[in-house]
């Protein structure tokens, strides 16, 4: 049904697998929202994060590209 729409799949993780996912801490993650680098969903009455993975893939992208230009390009 998803391909008859048009849509790609794009799984949603919780915090705690978006940041096994991504390799960084959990609070890493939080503050990244926090400064407006990452999007995120809250659900529930007590606002749990949730983050597509092309969202988390994206942001990884940023930090490699950041981390290459302040190595001077090396790798």
């Amino acid at each position: 049904m998803l391909a008859q729409a048009g849509k790609a799949f794009d799984p949603i993780l919780d915090v705690y697998m978006a940041a096994v996912y991504t390799g960084r801490h959990e609070q890493t993650l939080r503050e990244a929202v926090r400064q407006r680098e990452l999007a995120c969903c809250r659900t529930g009455s007590r606002g749990h994060m949730r983050f597509r993975l092309s969202h988390l893939n994206a942001w990884l992208a940023r930090q490699e590209q950041r981390a290459s230009r302040s190595a001077g390009g090396a790798a």
